[in-house]
């Protein structure tokens, strides 16, 4: 069965954090712009439609060099990125299956990437299709011709997401096994980044990074308790007195097994903090490395809220976590578990790429160390695992 789908490449922004424009950015050779047309065409795509909008003029020689590219001029570019993806389905030929909603700002995927995405969503009528990353989601997304009516006629409080929501059970999460497709570049530093993958590659993996090298895990000790147990993710909670006996305990293992590092690495909370000082003061370790990557995974709005309040006020979301409790997100502030382990694995490749030490200490928290432990092993955090108790340490060697 053949599919045919288009592309909606969005150009309209301010680039407000970058300090320069996105789109005529530099990369490998063409710009930005015309990266993400050239890659769209390599995909197949049947139409292409540039949404512009602020710095319009300046996009207009790249609409005159390719003729087949259709322009949709977004004249309320200013209220944010949904009124682009409005323009842009508005012009959108509803003949196809279609489109890949291709912001300009993620231009790291290939055309072979993105044609997997669209031949997922076209072959499922009336399905959305997102490109993952170890369970991570990304761009592009397919959104299927089905939906632009719902898109035209949403008020956008929540963008796109006030309609992708309402699929939920027609999302195919399509596995890319691609960095690219979680990249984007926001700031001038993730532009380095993103400039630095597409010209040299995805770089060496996690897995051959900690090759001869001995892991040191440590979960923090307990924490002080609250009269209703709560949602802890990044709310901060200092170490009760039986958790830095627990730290103690966890730095007289440690010390027996003679570590070959002069630094432990720890989640910025307090909890592991305090935890891996009293480590390092017991084993003589004096520098211990705040490492923002490892803090525990942000739970949004129910971030130290009692559970039994959750419950009572957002029963279906509740139930809904249940049912998905790895990739569930209660709103924007939240993380899920692959979000978590995007970012945490991200840091702890940064720390072995400076760190020549052969043991890395880590102190942190149980779904961080879960990431890490499976990660390690070839594996991803929604795999089986063997849970740490606070205070524990686990040696893996590699």
């Amino acid at each position: 069965m053949s599919f045919r789908f288009g592309a909606v490449i969005l150009a309209a922004g301010y680039s407000s954090r970058m300090n320069s424009f996105k789109a005529l950015l530099p990369m490998a050779g063409e710009t930005v712009v015309e990266r993400v047309l050239r890659t769209a065409a390599e995909a197949g795509a049947a139409e292409r439609i540039l949404v512009t909008g602020f710095e319009r003029e300046r996009l207009e020689p790249y609409i005159d060099k390719y003729p087949d590219v259709k322009e949709a001029y977004n004249d309320r570019f200013h209220e944010g990125m949904f009124s682009s993806i409005q323009a842009g389905a508005a012009k959108a030929d509803r003949t196809l299956d279609g489109f890949l909603l291709m912001p300009v700002d993620c231009p790291a995927a290939d055309g072979d990437i993105l044609k997997k995405i669209a031949e997922a969503g076209s072959r499922n009528e009336g399905c959305f299709a997102v490109p993952c990353y170890m369970g991570k989601k990304g761009h592009p997304l397919f959104v299927p011709s089905s939906a632009i009516d719902e898109i035209l006629s949403s008020p956008g409080k929540n963008g796109l997401k006030d309609v992708v929501d309402r699929y939920e059970d027609r999302l195919i999460r399509v596995e890319t096994g691609s960095e690219s497709v979680i990249l984007d570049m926001d700031t001038e530093e993730e532009y380095r980044e993103v400039l630095v993958y597409v010209e040299e590659g995805p770089g060496e993996s996690f897995p051959w990074l900690a090759r001869g090298r001995r892991f040191i895990l440590v979960r923090h000790g307990e924490i002080r308790q609250h009269e209703e147990k709560i949602f802890l993710g990044i709310t901060d909670v200092p170490l009760s007195s039986k958790g830095k006996a627990q730290a103690e305990d966890a730095a007289g293992r440690i010390q027996k097994l003679a570590p070959e590092t002069d630094r432990i690495y720890s989640s910025p909370l307090s909890r592991a903090a305090e935890t891996g000082r009293i480590i390092g003061s017991l084993c003589g370790i004096d520098e211990v490395i705040i490492a923002p990557g490892l803090r525990e995974m942000s739970l949004g709005a129910w971030d130290g809220k009692p559970i039994e309040a959750v419950k009572r006020q957002y029963p279906e979301e509740y139930e809904k976590r249940g049912r998905h409790i790895f990739r569930y997100k209660f709103d924007h502030d939240s993380e899920n578990f692959y979000d978590m382990q995007y970012r945490v694995i991200k840091e702890m490749k940064d720390i072995l790429k400076k760190d020549g030490h052969r043991d890395v200490i880590v102190v942190a928290h149980k779904g961080v160390l879960r990431a890490i432990d499976n990660c390690l092993e070839g594996h991803y955090v929604d795999d089986p695992w063997e849970p740490m108790d606070v205070g524990e340490v686990r040696v893996i060697e590699k």
